[in-house]
Parts: C-alpha cells; structure tokens; sequence
C-alpha cells in the first residue's frame, strides 16, 4: 500500500542525477539594466564558494547584495550542473514557509505524509545545485534548518544575501561594501570616469535623459553626489533618475536632506526598493527596541562612534540601554559597519552611512531623551577634548593628536551644539582645541570658531586667556602677527588680573614670536626674557621647552648664535624628558640652523634628519617646510645649488598646500641664501623650483633625507653616515631592536626605523646580518662584543 501511494501521489523525493535528459534549470531572474563594478568582489566571492558551503552576503539596505549575489550565481551555473535556484524570500512573512520556498523553487511538490525537512534533504542529498536565498534578514529564525539540510547533503551550496548574517555552524559571511567613490582631489572627467559609483550613475542617469554625458562642466557635482551618497548602489540609481528634472549641481544641492528626494524607483522593484526611506525602515523594523533607541541615539554622532563614546552618551543621558549587546545587533543588522584604521584609543569605532544616519535622526527627534542625548554627546567631546589638551604635552601627543583628528566631526559637531546654546563651554572646547588646530593645519577654521566664540562669551576667565592664546598661536601661524598682537595684548592683561601666570608666560612668547616672526626679534627679547623669569617658579617643562625655543629664536636672530644653540639644546632635552615631540621637534630644526650659522654642517644635517620624521608623525605641517628650507641651506654650504633649490621649491609647495607662510624671518634667510644658487643656474633656477614645488609629501621626503651631502670628501668605513646613524649602527650591531634603540636614544620607533634603512641604503647592504659584520670590521663594533 505505501508502495500505491508513493506511485498515484508522485512522491519520488530523491533528485535526478546530473546525467538525467531533464537537469534542473537554472531560473535566476532577468536583469534589464547592466552589472557595473564589483570586479575584485566577484573574484572574492567565487573564491570562497569554491570553499564554502554557505555563503552570505552581508550589508545595508541598498548596497546591491542581491545584484551581486544574481551576478555571482550567474557566473558560477557552469559549476552546478543540477541547476541554479533564486528563492525570493523578502514576500515571505513567516520563518516557517522558508522550507516551503526552497521546495517550490526546486521543484518538489509539498506533498507526502513525511516532514518536508525531510524530503528536501533526500531530494538535495547529491544533488551539485546552488540556491541563492535572497533577503534572509527577517526570517534568521530559519537559518537552522538550512544548516540542518547542508549537513544532510554533499554538494548543494547556499549563497544567502541577509542585512544580518545567519550565525550558524559553516556560514562564510561576506560583508558587501558600497560602491568605490572617487578620490577628493579627483578634478577631471577622466580621472574619475573608471570610477564605480560614477559608472553606475552616468549610466542610469543616461537611461532616464539620453542625452546626458559626463563632462567637464558637470564631473565636480557627479564626484560629490556619488560621495555625498556613500557609494549606495540604491542610493545612486534613484538619484541618477532625477537627472530628467534636475542637473547635477542642483541636484547636489538637494541632497542636504536626501531620503524625501531619493524616491520613484522602478515600479518592478519591490515596494521597499522604491524608495530609500522604505529600505532603511525594512531594516529599522526588524530591530528590538532598545537597539532602535540605540540606532536613534548613534545618529547624533558625525565621522564615527567609538565605544567608549556612545557609552558615554548613553550613561549621560540615564537611558538605561545595554550598549555593547545594542551595537552587535545593528552590526548584525548592517546599519552600523565596524571601521577599521582609525585611532582605536577609545574601543572598537562604528561607522553609518549618511542616509541610514538621516532616518535614525528621524526617530531620534520624536524620542522624548533627545535633548539628554544631544547634550550628553555635546559634554562626551568636551571632556574629551580637554583630557587631550593635558595629553598634548607629553609622551601621548602622537596618540591624542590622532584621536583628535578620529573624532574632529564629532568635536566640531559639539561646538555648534554649545554655540546656540552655551557659547561659554564652546569656548572651552574650542580653546582646548586650539593646540590641535595649529599642529594639524586648520588654521582658518580655528580661527573663525575662536574669534566668535571670544566675541559671544565675555566671561573672564583662565578659559578666555588660554582661548586668545590659541587664537593668536593660529593668526601666527597664517602671518596675521599685528592682529595676534592684540588678542595677546588682552591675554597679557588678563592673565595678570587673574594671577594665572603660566597663561601670561605662553602669551609673552607668542607675542615675542609675532615680532621675531615680523623681523623685530629685538623687540621680542624683553617678552622672552620675562616669559622665562614667570616660569622659573613653576614645574612646567613642556611650556619652559617653548619659551625656551622662542628665546632661542631671539638669540638667534641678534647673531647670539652660542646662545641660541644652548636654548634649542635645553628645549629639546625638556621636550624629550617628558615626550613633548611637536616641541621638541621644532627646537630641533632651530638648532640645526644656529649649527649651520656656527659652521657645524654635518650637526645641522643630524638635527634636520631627526626633525623631519618627528614631524611627518604628528603631522605638524607647519615645521616641514622650515625643515627642508633647513636642507636647502646645508645644499647651499655644501655646492649643490640646483638640490638647494628644488628643496626651496618644496618648502615652497608645502607652504601652499596648507595655506599658510613660512615666518617672514626665515623666508628672508631662505630668499638670501639662494641668491649664489640662482645666479649659478641662471634661467633653469625656475624651473629647479618648480619641479620641487611639484614633488609629493613623500617623494620630497625621501629626496631631502637621501645622500650626505658634505661627504664627498670624506674616505673609509662608514663615510657616508652621520654622527647619529653611526650611533644607531652601532646600537642594532649590539643586538638591540629598534624598539629598544628607540627607547635608549629617546626616540621614536619610527624614527629609528627610518635611521636604519637609510643606514641599509646607504651601505649597500640588505640586512641587519650584513651591518653587524660590517661594525666588527670597522672598529665600530668592539671585537668583545
């Protein structure tokens, strides 16, 4: 009888042989429009199907997964003779009927008095097929089951595309990235032509207005669309639909708030594709409710969230919500990414795309916490941003400076908040950021903030002093010396009627740096003198190591040249003691000048080689074209007048790039020590500098620090180091490691590191096996040792 039943019903659950006349077909849907990108993702993911038995592409809403995945199957049917099976799921409301969709797809009747897991794993059992699931994120509760039919079979493969990823044993997840967006310097039409995210939109945006072209006149706005986009596949096919109504530029404009525009998708498309707000709310409503707080809260966070930031908020704010179990589940949902190579100080970071951002904005606005959460981020940064103001003056500096520039969005983001609402405490944000602003190069914006902030906030307070301070150390940096002079004038005053003596020291050597920089540095002197008197009484190495750099220059720059080289020596043995490297750094590169004007060339060079990479480090963009102008000068006293003059160009560039000026003082030296340089190469002195001008940041670099230019004339073992690399020779010929080299010198690894190649390169040698031996030989490596 079970022999009858199994005929009249048909119930045959075992699948064909591949060898069968009647192989199962491959039914992937149609596409219309063309596959554009994902080149290296299709490698990728062809790679790993070769290796997995599910794979499941992760991501938001919109970043093309099930395109990619369509794509991918495509490609792969070849290596499925049993046929190619696309499941849609995202009708599907019920985790139960997941089983249900994969039977129809693959033809097997839901029939039979056996369970239907059952059947679907004796139907796969040997069948070499690949099923694509397409939006799984709803039905995760399924995913066991689809774990339960692999273990049944031996060459079926999954490929799943899922907001969340299906966390069962053998899944390969696979987070799909947006579109690759064109570089920010990209300027032309060809440079960014080959560019993803500007391919996909010049091609849709060419389908809804024939006679569109990428061009000139429109490749600015295309580049910023695509970037202001995040590279979203749905994001740009929906923006590059409005084109027949509105031109790129006017588009742009429009996208400051982007999800009501970005609407009227295909009318085949799902109804949640059709528009991007849809998309995200797919995602939004799949999440529980203390994860969409959490994803509302996150939204008041600009350029990143780290861990300990949005704890932060969250504990400010009273909300009560499991931070660390909210994030895995909007990573798992992909409306949080975790970014790498950012500072990682604070935790783990996240990162959201702009349009999810914009929607959780949305809720966070109809949250009663709202204000609580604003004002807890606003005070999150604030704390923040003075902690790294203490920090900026020791052995951290490089560790906070970075976190610093990790979190300058949100920081920036915190000002405006204080601004329209407590401008005292966004001056003291903004003062704390002042030291930040100058090392990294945003003079202007520090400026602007600092000035109407001042202007707002008449308090009269250490906070004031310490924010006209910074102001003025900023219109320094960009030339402004007469109007630095004024805010140090009030600084001065202040400080005095508030007893707050160390703010009134660093105001005198600023304002004797204004008149040293303006070519007055005997004026300055009595400013640096009394700077040095009002610090004598207080334990402050790191702001003494800058008076005494100042007082340097003003010795300096009254031909006391002995003097100034012992001031530059104490600084930077201040500077070193505590690690205070952007300092230190700047006192280095003085005292290879005041060596220069002593005669001690190859003294000069140590001190500009060992400035540079401290420098590069901590990114203080205004010492490096001192630096090489520093270089330009040891060429010049060496007869290279053509190096001379391309080094000048670099300065030159550098100078700018950033938007600022070299102190006018050092300009002259420079402008003065060139003139033999350019009388010697007559007309092509020009073109010298420009080529300079040209050279990037790192090609300029390895220029200035290749070569020993005074060492022609020198003969014997090591004739091409200087003193310092002699020293680091000798120490790796000891066995000691960088790390080690680094901490005995007081210097930093990389600098060391840098030390040792150029000590590599220069001997000829491609290990440190090779160095050793050639210290023994040399003498300079006891034969002992």
């Amino acid at each position: 009888m079970r022999r009858w039943r199994r005929f009249v019903q048909g119930d045959n659950d075992r699948m064909p042989s591949s060898g069968a006349q009647d192989r199962s077909p491959v039914n992937l849907p149609r596409q219309l429009t063309s596959f554009i990108g994902r080149e290296r993702e299709l490698q990728d993911l062809k790679a790993l199907l070769g290796r997995s038995r599910l794979l499941t592409l992760t991501g938001p809403g919109g970043s093309g997964k099930t395109r990619l995945g369509l794509q991918l199957a495509a490609e792969a049917a070849d290596g499925f003779p049993d046929g190619v099976h696309f499941v849609p799921l995202a009708p599907v409301g019920n985790p139960d009927l997941v089983l249900s969709s994969i039977a129809q797809s693959v033809g097997l009747r839901d029939v039979g008095d056996r369970p239907l897991l059952d059947r679907l794993r004796n139907h796969l059992e040997n069948a070499r097929i690949l099923i694509l699931l397409d939006n799984f994120e709803h039905l995760i509760a399924a995913a066991p089951e689809v774990a339960l039919i692999l273990q049944a079979t031996v060459a079926l493969r999954f490929v799943v595309t899922s907001r969340a990823p299906l966390h069962v044993t053998g899944e390969q997840e696979f987070e799909v990235p947006p579109l690759q967006v064109p570089d920010a310097q990209c300027a032309t039409a060809a440079a960014v032509a080959g560019c993803e995210s500007v391919r996909l939109f010049t091609e849709r945006a060419c389908a809804a207005r024939p006679s569109f072209v990428l061009g000139e006149q429109n490749v600015a706005p295309i580049a910023e669309i695509t970037r202001r986009l995040d590279g979203l596949p749905l994001a740009l096919e929906l923006a590059a639909a409005r084109v027949k109504l509105l031109p790129p530029a006017s588009l742009l404009a429009r996208l400051e708030h982007s999800l009501p525009l970005l609407v009227g998708g295909a009318r085949d498309l799902p109804e949640r594709q059709q528009t991007l707000r849809a998309t995200i709310a797919w995602s939004y409503g799949l999440l529980g409710p203390g994860a969409g707080r959490l994803l509302a809260i996150c939204s008041v966070f600009r350029g990143g969230i780290s861990l300990e930031a949005v704890e932060s908020v969250c504990a400010a704010g009273g909300l009560g919500i499991e931070v660390l179990d909210g994030l895995e589940e909007l990573v798992d949902q992909s409306l949080l990414r975790r970014v790498e190579g950012l500072a990682d100080s604070g935790g783990p970071r996240f990162g959201m795309l702009f349009m999810v951002r914009e929607y959780a904005n949305e809720q966070l606005a109809g949250m009663p916490e709202r204000a609580r959460v604003e004002r807890g981020h606003a005070a999150t940064f604030l704390s923040l941003a003075e902690t790294a103001r203490r920090g900026l003056q020791g052995a951290d500096e490089q560790q906070w400076l970075d976190r610093l520039e990790a979190e300058h969005q949100n920081i920036r983001a915190a000002i405006d908040w204080y601004t329209q609402r407590e401008p005292c405490q966004a001056l003291r944000l903004a003062a704390a950021m002042s030291r930040f602003w100058g090392v990294r190069g945003h003079f202007t914006e520090g400026r602007r903030r600092l000035k109407a902030l001042l202007d707002m906030c008449g308090d009269e307070s250490s906070t004031r002093v310490r924010a006209l301070n910074g102001a003025a150390s900023l219109a320094i940096d960009q030339g402004d010396y007469q109007g630095a002079r004024g805010l140090l004038g009030e600084s001065i005053r202040l400080s005095q009627e508030l007893g707050y003596r160390r703010g009134e020291a660093l105001a005198l050597v600023y304002f004797s740096r204004s008149l040293i920089a303006s070519e007055r540095p005997a004026e300055a002197a009595p400013y640096a003198d009394r700077a040095l008197r009002l610090l004598g009484g207080l334990d402050d190495p790191p702001t003494l190591g800058t008076a005494l750099l100042y007082a340097g220059l003003v010795a300096h720059f009254t031909g006391q040249f002995e003097v100034a080289r012992a001031r530059y020596e104490r600084s930077v043995e201040l500077c070193g003691a505590v690690g205070y490297r952007s300092v230190g750094a700047r006192s280095l590169q003085m005292l290879g000048h005041a060596r220069l004007d002593l005669g001690d060339i190859r003294g000069a060079r140590e001190a500009f080689e060992e400035a540079l990479p401290t420098c590069l480090e901590v990114g203080d963009r205004w010492v490096v074209p001192h630096v090489m102008a520093g270089f330009a000068d040891v060429a010049i006293s060496t007869g290279r007048p053509r190096r001379a003059l391309r080094l000048a160009g670099v300065a030159r560039g550098l100078c700018e790039a950033g938007q600022f000026s070299m102190a006018a003082v050092m300009e002259t030296r420079l402008e003065q020590s060139l003139v033999p340089a350019r009388k010697q190469l007559g007309a092509a002195a020009v073109q010298v500098m420009a080529e300079g001008k040209r050279m990037s940041v790192a090609d300029a670099v390895a220029y200035a620090l290749a070569d020993e230019p005074e060492a022609a004339g020198h003969s014997g073992p090591g004739r091409a180091l200087t003193r310092r690399e002699l020293e680091v020779a000798a120490l790796v010929a000891q066995g000691l490691t960088n790390r080690a080299i680094a901490g005995r010198l007081h210097l930093s690894v990389r600098t060391v590191d840098t030390h040792v190649d150029h000590i590599l390169t220069k001997l000829g040698f491609n290990n440190r096996a090779q160095l050793v031996a050639w210290a023994y030989e040399s003498g300079l490596l006891a034969k002992d040792t």
